[in-house]
């Protein structure tokens, strides 16, 4: 009997345990891209100047926006959705050989990178 109520205990401690240890994988970290322009520019009439913003930091060059990716954990959504409107040379958007080497770069870390194209 004694036997019996020693498993009986094991058997409902056992999946109180393993599911404080963490038996629920936890869900990818995701990020949000968003395009912005800064239109106070320095010569009046000039085009606006755009930046990529994840969270509260803004890039101005692919190059410092890689550098932020490649800090991201293996396994992060990067979510982007950037509208259809254009003013011209915008990040990434002005030229698909950038778009497509930044797809490859985020594909290399093991990050997601979800493009939705609007239009």
């Amino acid at each position: 009997m004694r036997v019996l109520f020693r498993a009986l205990l094991l058997f409902l401690w056992c999946p109180m345990w393993v599911g404080a240890e963490g038996g629920q994988p936890s869900p990818s970290p995701k990020y949000r891209m968003e395009l912005v322009y800064i239109f106070e520019t320095e010569t009046p009439g000039s085009a606006p100047e755009s930046i990529i913003v994840v969270g509260n930091s803004g890039f101005r060059s692919v190059a410092a926006l890689k550098r932020f990716v490649a800090s991201l954990p293996r396994g992060a959504v990067l979510d982007w959705a950037p509208g259809c409107e254009r003013l011209g040379g915008e990040l990434l958007l002005s030229s698909a050989k950038d778009l497509d080497d930044f797809k490859a770069f985020c594909k290399e870390r093991g990050i997601a990178f979800m493009l939705h194209p609007s239009g």
